[in-house]
């Protein structure tokens, strides 16, 4: 899990995100410690330490009530799995791979991980916890970088990765039919960063392509990190505006994403509205010291006091637990690095805060932040023009 597990009950948290990455995990034959499955005539099997690892995770989070959405990572693999399921026109830019699904091989043995993963984890009473949703990939918008499938138009692009979440819906949807899959998005919204796409438009496309070919429950994971990540003063963001064409949404202009969910024509069918989750976010305390540590609180509290307002936004998940040292030198955990010499993995300002939140305790908690933020109240909410 990586943090204490007595988190979960110290932060009253309902709701997390869990990385699943099964390509390390999968085999096409038989090993000493394997669980096979068989899927469209053939057998696969799947490492057990492996699996019982996330087992342990999610039973921990089954026995607590705590809702998960399992994000679905297909690595970069030279394994026989990894050589079926890497794109053809992968680049080694990429972190991950979009799933191969040009050949029937590779479609079936894509198919057969998400049925496995559905069957263990996707049934009421299962004894190895509980998957309820599913994030498909990785900050798609920035497909080079997380999702590759080589340099390709946004038709193209959109239309491969809506075929990956039909899928995933349509085989989870056998085992729970209340399972939804989300498309995953960074904090960009008309402006797309170098070699990537505007999320609007992917959305716009993924609204217009299951008008076309039959609608289904997708769901959308935003990532509404401050416009620059390092600096927890979101309310300062230039490019968040209060309008549908704005550059960014951040944790300053939620009332945009949320005013986007409201409206019938991207609901499914027109009239439900499709959850939404900002499912990675964070502010950022630059260093250790009192200011910053200040300023990330201060950051979680305005975003916390628009949340509460916006009946578009369903649930928030942060990132990171832990400050991690290979997180492009942020420092965006609610507790410090583990190896920290003066406080390993202490708590930070924003633990506390994170803590209060919806409690009869938050007010007065987040009461210091008002004069961090530069405001007298907490009447935040924007009219979205």
């Amino acid at each position: 899990m990586g943090g204490p597990e007595s988190d979960l009950d110290d932060l009253g948290i309902t709701s997390i995100t869990m990385n699943v990455s099964f390509v390390g995990m999968m085999s096409l034959s038989p090993s000493g410690n394997s669980i096979a499955h068989e899927y469209g005539g053939k057998t696969y099997y799947f490492d057990k330490g492996s699996v019982e690892n996330y087992d342990k995770t999610l039973q921990a989070a089954q026995k607590r009530n705590i809702v998960v959405a399992a994000i679905l990572l297909v690595a970069p693999s030279s394994s026989e799995v990894g050589k079926l399921l890497l794109h053809p026109d992968y680049t080694s830019r990429g972190i991950y791979t979009m799933p191969n699904m040009t050949n029937p091989e590779s479609v079936n043995c894509y198919a057969a991980a998400l049925d496995f993963l559905a069957s263990r984890y996707c049934q009421t009473g299962s004894p190895y916890g509980r998957i309820h949703h599913w994030i498909m990939h990785n900050e798609v918008d920035a497909g080079l970088d997380w999702t590759n499938m080589g340099v390709k138009p946004i038709t193209i692009y959109t239309d491969t990765y809506l075929k990956s979440m039909r899928m995933c819906y349509n085989i989870a949807r056998q085992y729970d039919p209340n399972t939804e899959v989300f498309a995953s998005f960074t904090h960009s919204w008309t402006e797309a960063a170098t070699d990537s796409y505007a999320s609007r438009d992917m959305l716009d496309l993924l609204r217009r392509f299951g008008t076309a070919e039959g609608d289904f429950q997708w769901a959308v994971a935003y990532h509404p990190y401050p416009q620059d990540l390092n600096d927890a003063k979101t309310w300062n963001d230039n490019k968040a505006s209060f309008n549908m064409n704005t550059k960014l949404v951040t944790f300053k202009n939620l009332e945009v994403l949320s005013a986007w969910a409201q409206k019938s024509e991207n609901k499914y069918k027109k009239t439900i509205k499709r959850s939404v989750w900002l499912s990675e976010n964070g502010t950022n305390s630059r260093t250790y010291a009192d200011m910053y540590l200040k300023e990330q609180a201060a950051g979680f509290a305005y975003a916390w006091k628009k949340l509460k307002k916006l009946d578009g936004i369903d649930a928030m998940q942060w990132h990171n637990w832990i400050d991690h040292p290979d997180e492009y030198g942020l420092r965006i955990g609610l507790r410090k690095f583990p190896n920290d010499p003066d406080d390993p993995m202490g708590r930070k300002l924003v633990w506390y805060a994170y803590q209060a939140a919806g409690t009869s305790t938050e007010d007065a908690v987040f009461e210091p932040y008002k004069a961090v933020i530069g405001i007298d109240n907490w009447n935040i909410i924007q009219v979205v023009q």
